[in-house]
């Protein structure tokens, strides 16, 4: 989820020319003053319905039934079915966009709130909640800080809720049969959690948000820190100081352990005693500072090149075909490295994901043969932060799998440059991050 609150608004007011005379009413607030605060949605229902620029004005009429229709002024066509069902569609793909307001442009045969238009009918009936508004109501500055401070409290509602969701909706582009499309999908949530023994920092372990306290349980009577349920204390959720406010909350991905009274003179010297360095932050971890941290170590990729959509489609079943110990197991996950021709070069198999990674990359690694700035990584399986990170530090610019990947492979794959690709069936798969790199 993104800093900034995310606002739908007609095309025209930021300016572009989808007026049905080719021009835009720009709106200079809304552009200059609100715009740096916000992430615009720009939607224009008459060109997305396929109308056109410049078309034929139309006009909102009445039958004798009280039925509105939408109809050209001049040639007296009737538009009205082909705008509903866009209408339709269209809001539902905004219902999963993470909306925190709408600004419609007034007097619109479609977006005007008075009539209503037909678009603004369907999106007023769909999100009753949503701050919604016309230009025309943000004259007075009164009622622009009122429309304002309404969609940074939405925001901030939404962001507190998201926290705990174990999936995201994201933007995506699908491929089918060679032909690219817009839509909208939906990843399961991954985060860290970070989980504390009496304050000090013990391990992070990423997982999906949800039964925090009883995977931080589970994951310490594994590591045989505690052995039975006498050995557990308290586990609660490390409190952050909120900047604003003032006040303290919960961190929904740091959990600090208190063992038994009896164990806890031991903590220090199980700490010390760790065999895995882990990372040590502060209450505010979050999979959002994970990737910032990045940003110290290696830049964004920054391949030009690009792999056809069918050579993608291929890799899954020139990887299978390597498995041999799969073969024998049916029971391992395999990495395979190819060049963005398709040519399979490499391959590994383990019972982990990302140690099958890790064998691709140390291969290459003790060769010197890093980064691998022209190669595309497949994986089996389902793709992770992990294994993008991987990918990202020895270069690889195009990650593609056979199944879905999480919301924060999808953050970090998008803030540095590289190129995710899952559900690769045959000739079919969707794109998660820049989808620049793959022609069809």
């Amino acid at each position: 989820m993104g800093d900034r609150p995310r606002v739908g608004i007609s095309s025209c007011l930021l300016g572009e020319p989808v007026r049905y005379d080719g021009r835009h009413k720009r709106d200079a607030w809304l552009v200059d003053v609100l715009g740096p605060q916000v992430e615009w949605v720009s939607v224009c229902p008459e060109v997305e319905a396929g109308f056109g620029t410049p078309r034929e004005t139309m006009e909102l009429v009445h039958d004798a039934n009280g039925r509105t229709a939408l109809m050209t002024t001049a040639t007296k066509r009737d538009l009205t079915d082909i705008l509903q069902r866009y209408a339709e569609r269209r809001v539902e793909e905004l219902a999963r966009a993470d909306l925190d307001g709408y600004v419609l442009k007034a007097d619109s045969p479609s977006c005007g709130l008075e009539g209503p238009g037909l678009f603004a009918a369907v999106l007023t009936a769909r999100m009753p909640e949503l701050p919604i508004v016309d230009e025309r109501q943000l004259d007075d500055g009164h009622a622009r800080q009122r429309f304002a401070d309404g969609v940074r409290a939405h925001h901030r509602a939404r962001s507190a809720a998201a926290e705990s969701s174990p999936w995201r909706d994201v933007s995506i582009v699908r491929m089918q049969d060679g032909k690219a499309s817009r839509a909208t999908d939906r990843a399961a949530t991954e985060e860290p959690l970070e989980i504390r023994l009496h304050g000090q920092p013990f391990a992070v372990i990423m997982r999906t948000p949800g039964a925090d306290r009883e995977l931080a349980a589970g994951f310490l009577l594994a590591e045989r820190v505690i052995r039975n349920a006498d050995e557990l204390g308290t586990i609660e959720y490390c409190m952050d100081r909120d900047p604003v406010e003032g006040q303290g909350r919960d961190n929904p991905n740091v959990v600090n352990v208190t063992l038994a009274p009896e164990l806890g003179d031991r903590v220090a010297s199980i700490v010390d005693g760790r065999r895995n360095v882990t990372t040590n932050s502060s209450c505010g971890l979050c999979g959002r500072r994970t990737i910032e941290s990045l940003a110290t170590d290696v830049a964004p990729l920054g391949a030009t090149w690009r792999v056809a959509a069918s050579t993608i489609g291929q890799m899954p079943a020139q990887l299978r075909e390597r498995q041999a110990i799969f073969d024998e197991t049916g029971g391992l996950h395999a990495a395979g490295l190819f060049t963005h021709d398709g040519q399979l070069i490499d391959v590994a198999e383990d019972v982990g994901r990302h140690n099958a990674v890790d064998k691709i990359v140390g291969r290459r690694l003790m060769r010197d043969a890093l980064p691998l700035s022209s190669h595309v990584l497949c994986v089996s399986g389902r793709t992770s932060f992990e294994i993008v990170q991987k990918a990202l530090f020895a270069g690889i610019p195009v990650v593609a799998a056979v199944s879905a990947p999480s919301t924060l492979a999808i953050d970090l794959a998008q803030a540095f440059g590289i190129t995710l690709v899952g559900f690769v069936r045959g000739g079919d798969f969707t794109i998660y991050a820049h989808a620049e790199r793959v022609e069809g």
